[in-house]
């Protein structure tokens, strides 16, 4: 019962850095939970950068950002940094581990949708979603408990070209400034502080005693998306 209780705080407070909250106080125990979400999050992320053969300094600084807003520690950056590195090689399949991480997570949870979404914003840095990276990320999807049309929601949502498909804008920069209220030449530390000031803002939790209403939520999620999208086009830059 108690590792359940600890289970669930990890989540919770996890979930939160991943969407923007600030890393300051420590995470709640659930060493496991934790290593495999590590291991499952940047081994998936090596295998879709080595996909196409090459793997782009915005890619590695995409997930130098997602190391960020985990609040790693420097000896677990360096694991993350292994694991990236282990899911380059042509036999890796990390969608094992993330079998077995589903099990603590639950399937369709907030934590594994967020999951799926950043693998789907690496597989779109370079600008282009090809058919093998797509193909393993209906894998993916399904193992986390989702259906193509949710995949393909979430493809919509970041908007980014997928190959053979020219009625998307391949522009995954579009407007990244302007939606972060920032001006061309802003440093990443403003990028940064601007992000997180957003993120607070807009986040329902922030505006829960207004009453908002079904529609209203759904408005402040997509502006939320919006701006996450924005900081990840900036920061992989």
């Amino acid at each position: 019962m108690l590792e359940r209780i600890l289970n669930l705080r990890y989540r919770r407070e996890i979930l939160s850095r991943l969407s923007g909250g600030c890393p300051s106080k420590p995470l709640p125990s659930s060493r496991q939970t934790h290593r495999l979400l590590v291991k499952s999050i940047f081994l998936s992320m090596g295998k879709l950068a080595k996909m196409d053969g090459r793997v782009t300094p915005e890619e590695i600084k995409y997930a130098a950002s997602i190391m960020e807003l985990m609040g790693l520690l420097y000896s677990e950056k360096k694991k993350a940094i292994k694991y990236f590195e282990a899911g380059k090689k042509r036999n890796s399949e990390p969608v094992e581990y993330v079998d077995k991480l589903v099990y603590l997570i639950g399937r369709g949870s907030s934590l594994a949708e967020l999951f799926l979404k950043t693998q789907c914003r690496l597989a779109f840095v370079k600008g282009t979603l090809r058919l093998r990276e797509k193909v393993y990320l209906r894998s993916l999807a399904e193992t986390l408990g989702f259906k193509k049309s949710q995949l393909d929601e979430i493809f919509s949502e970041i908007g980014g070209v997928i190959e053979n498909d020219f009625s998307k804008v391949n522009n995954p920069q579009r407007d990244a400034y302007k939606i972060l209220q920032l001006e061309p030449e802003a440093q990443s530390s403003d990028i940064k502080k601007a992000y997180l000031r957003m993120m607070s803002k807009y986040h329902p939790d922030k505006v829960a005693h207004d009453n908002l209403t079904e529609e209203s939520l759904k408005s402040l999620k997509k502006k939320m998306m919006e701006i996450r999208n924005a900081y990840e086009s900036l920061c992989g830059t």
